[in-house]
């Protein structure tokens, strides 16, 4: 994820919130770039998706998305493929479309890593529209940020972070940075780290390598990686500043316990 970042927490943004652009755009943006294989993938990526979500687990998913949503005032549950997204070409290959967690993969992640949240700070990267740092919000994280590359994404998590406060849903105010989530500055102190496998192999090693400096600025300091569907997880697996704990079918966890 490239370009300059910046914080935000629930000032009003300048962007413009997700919405489709005409169909015909859509298919150029999602071919423009891609050779005929990765177009080939794509599509065979697509189908997939589609059919699981014809799956009984899938439509229950579906609607425990939309009862969030209804409670809360929010738009986190349709999915945004990468063609509606405002991504440079060269990112469109490595990056993912945005899908929401849900309340559940989140509590897993916490209990994978055996932590406390009123001791860390949370971090989504690749938040999308922000859900799971408004749940963040809600499980006793003091400090919680998401980072995302889209500008339009980022303004819609930050109206759903108005909404999700305004009716109560938490009282810790969420904060946003847009940008490339490799040049994301990890902050102070203890920090939960969470990822949805939302991009490729070479922002991910960004993201380690930034980890991996501050940690050896303070290595008293914990930082914890809940990485789902873990793609490349064997690339956090193989740097030797990695320590894995028991890993699940869908989810890998990782701390950082010194300079690579």
């Amino acid at each position: 994820m490239l370009g300059d970042g910046s914080m935000n927490s629930l000032s009003p943004a300048p962007q413009t919130p997700v919405t489709g652009p005409p169909f015909v755009s859509r298919v150029l943006r999602a071919l423009s770039g891609r050779s005929p294989g990765q177009i080939l993938a794509a599509t065979v990526k697509t189908l997939a998706q589609k059919l699981r979500r014809l799956t009984p687990a899938a439509r229950a998913a579906a609607r425990r998305d939309a009862a969030f949503d209804r409670q809360w005032g929010t738009d986190t549950s349709r999915e945004v493929t990468m063609s509606e997204l405002d991504f440079p070409t060269e990112l469109r290959a490595t990056s993912h479309h945005y899908q929401a967690s849900g309340a559940h993969i989140l509590d897993r992640t916490i209990a994978c890593a055996g932590i406390d949240p009123a001791g860390f700070t949370f971090v989504d990267l690749g938040c999308g529209k922000g859900r799971v740092v408004l749940l963040a919000a809600a499980r006793g994280f003091p400090r919680v940020i998401g980072v995302e590359y889209s500008p339009a994404l980022v303004a819609t998590a930050q109206i759903n972070a108005g909404q999700f406060l305004a009716r109560g849903g938490a009282t810790v105010t969420p904060e946003f940075w847009q940008g490339n989530a490799a040049d994301f500055a990890i902050p102070a102190g203890d920090v939960f780290v969470y990822l949805y496998n939302s991009f490729g192999a070479d922002i991910l090693t960004g993201c380690l390598a930034q980890i991996e400096r501050v940690k050896a600025r303070d290595p008293a300091r914990r930082i914890i990686l809940a990485y789902v569907n873990p793609t490349f997880g064997a690339i956090v697996a193989t740097r030797p500043g990695w320590r894995e704990g028991s890993p699940s079918e869908d989810m890998r966890c990782f701390e950082c316990v010194a300079a690579a």
